[in-house]
């Protein structure tokens, strides 16, 4: 069969995600990992610390959900070849939600049965399973939980495309995110571009989260021989595999919750693999933009148990491989004004010889390199990601709708591909903002509406203050000196969170 895309609705048990909170994070809940201590080498640069913010303001929190599950028909988008399908949620942050090898019929992610939420994002509402797409600051990323834009377009070969892109708010940029299945190919193609642009430098993040089986007698396999790691606060570089006497490839014997950040060589093709024991499993790989990959286990002690019962109901254990732009979650690394950035990922089944599986874990990740280097596999992804260019800055029919804020950010070349729209969001009092300066004054009785935050706001909020007193215009019927000193107040707060 020729690859096709389908628009179709899933049955799944989800609790009740609820309303989003009627004002974002104000209590700074957000500060993570600030008392680590790093003991590395000068030539390790993993920015750490960079980028760090104190909350996921100006997003709302998600954090009116309970525990009851329900059965409800959710949105999908559905990807087919001959080879594979490939199931994404696009009212769920996009997340790849299944991804099945139809010569063997097994899904090649752990996809939960259950939607169960528990406070772990940077809006708190988040849930395990599929592959899950995290931009710009350190977590589980502000749309886990929301709506993409989702839309439908065709490549060079006129096979069709799925693409989803949102604007986010607290970087100010815009990311896309392709996905498509060639005829006679195995794998998946995302194709992600991330455009800042703005004046300043921003930290950047991403990072790619799958969720896959916690396979008996599994195996991960990573070109590495060290990795970034952390005990109680303290973070160092290790030899791997063996860590502290665990083979830490071995990931049934980790027995508390840890992350391991895979410092891959330069010129070393990036990827990951997840195996069972028969040496049968998941192959994600990208070019090189995405440098890194990760390994987090739960562990296997009671805590760790608890937590893996915590989320699901009976799709059992599962553990994270990740593919990220830095070398760690440290830090962010800095993106350039006027820059994008644009990467290709694969992700698809591999099969390592049983006879390899039996070897030492150098042996194993050694014969998957080869494999891959012979193949042309990362060589191809190259091509494929140049290319794609021309289709990338394609525009496409939307599909489902996204947020509004895109519509009032302005877009350069790079995205005026990319439609936005007001429609779904209450936005008419900003918009009437930044067409005429005059700010909405609410009734203290009401619930809060949209938050905005820019320093540029703040500068045209100030510019038109002046220019209306100077003409004796009443804007509003308050007192603006008092609004002013506020503003003024509150400003200096603001950009410290910025």
């Amino acid at each position: 069969m020729t690859s096709e895309l389908r628009f179709e609705t899933k049955k799944i048990r989800i609790a009740d995600l609820g309303q989003e909170s009627c004002v974002p994070d104000l209590l700074d809940g957000l500060t993570m990992q600030n008392s680590l201590e790093f003991h590395l080498d000068e030539t390790d640069e993993i920015y750490e610390g960079y980028g760090r913010v104190k909350s996921a303001y100006p997003y709302r929190q998600r954090n009116t959900y309970t525990r009851k599950l329900k059965e409800q028909e959710v949105q999908t988008a559905v990807l087919e070849n001959r080879y594979l399908k490939a199931v994404f949620l696009p009212g769920f942050g996009g997340r790849l939600w299944e991804l099945w090898d139809k010569y063997t019929g097994k899904n090649l992610l752990y996809t939960n049965d259950v939607l169960q939420f528990s406070n772990l994002a940077v809006r708190n509402a988040w849930f395990s399973g599929g592959v899950e797409w995290n931009i710009g600051v350190i977590g589980h990323n502000p749309f886990t939980t929301e709506q993409l834009y989702t839309a439908q377009t065709t490549n060079e070969n006129g096979e069709p495309v799925l693409r989803m892109y949102e604007y986010e708010r607290i970087r100010k940029v815009t990311y896309q995110m392709d996905f498509w299945l060639e005829k006679d190919s195995s794998f998946l193609n995302c194709r992600m571009r991330i455009v800042n642009e703005g004046k300043e430098v921003v930290p950047m993040y991403w990072w790619s989260n799958m969720a896959v089986p916690e396979y008996k007698k599994g195996r991960v396999i990573v070109p590495a021989v060290q990795a970034f790691t952390s005990r109680e606060n303290q973070v160092m570089k290790v030899d791997i595999p063996i860590v502290e006497g665990i083979d830490i490839s071995d990931y049934t014997a980790i027995k508390k919750s840890v992350d391991y950040f895979f410092d891959i060589p330069d010129g070393c093709p990036k990827y990951i693999a997840n195996v069972d024991e028969t040496g049968y499993g998941l192959l994600q790989i990208s070019t090189d933009r995405l440098r890194s990959r990760k390994l987090f286990s739960w562990g296997n002690q009671d805590a760790s148990n608890h937590w893996q019962e915590y989320l699901t109901d009976k799709a059992g254990r599962y553990v994270e491989i990740q593919a990220g732009l830095g070398k760690t979650q440290y830090g962010c690394i800095p993106m350039a004004p006027h820059t994008a950035w644009e990467w290709m990922e694969q992700y698809g089944s591999v099969q390592v010889a049983e006879d390899v599986m039996e070897k030492e874990y150098v042996d194993r990740t050694a014969w998957v390199t080869h494999r891959i280097i012979g193949s042309g596999l990362h060589e191809k992804l190259k091509e494929k990601l140049e290319t794609s260019k021309g289709m990338a800055r394609k525009s496409a029919q939307v599909v489902y709708k996204g947020s509004g804020y895109g519509a009032l950010a302005a877009h350069g070349e790079g995205t005026k591909h990319l439609a936005f729209t007001e429609e779904t969001s209450n936005l008419e009092n900003w918009k009437r903002f930044f067409e005429t300066g005059i700010l909405h004054c609410p009734s203290q009785m009401d619930a809060p509406d949209e938050f905005m935050i820019d320093e540029e706001n703040v500068d045209f909020l100030e510019a038109h203050m002046e220019e209306n007193a100077q003409t004796g215009m009443r804007i509003i019927s308050l007192d603006w000196d008092i609004i002013a000193g506020e503003i003024m107040k509150k400003r200096g707060e603001i950009l410290r969170n910025l």
